[in-house]
């Protein structure tokens, strides 16, 4: 996996709160309607399909990465792997994706 910062871009993301799982976010997406927040993405994760596959199991757990991510409340990290979701993580200075979304197009 790999992190790296990007130059600033803007999303549109949908984003639940503390979600356990990627199953649990998608099950309250699909049963909410949850506002789009506009956010700014400020650094890529880059994962293979098996790491995020692991992240996505467990979302409550501490990660170091996202420990060392500084950004501001509006900032957040977006995960790419191949042949999987694109999520957004906003971490708001905790070591563990407190904020999980998906952008409106996904």
């Amino acid at each position: 996996m790999t992190i790296t910062s990007c130059r600033a871009y803007p999303a549109a993301v949908r984003f639940s709160r503390k979600p356990a799982s990627l199953r649990a976010m998608l099950r309250e997406h699909s049963g909410y309607h949850i506002e789009e927040e506009r956010i700014c993405v400020v650094a890529v994760s880059t994962m293979t399909a098996a790491e995020y596959d692991a992240f996505v199991c467990d979302l409550s757990r501490a990660q170091d990465w996202i420990a060392s991510f500084n950004g501001r409340g509006d900032q957040c990290i977006a995960i790419h792997a191949p042949a999987r979701l694109t999520l957004y993580v906003r971490p708001e200075q905790y070591d563990y994706p407190r904020y999980v979304g998906l952008a409106d197009a996904d």
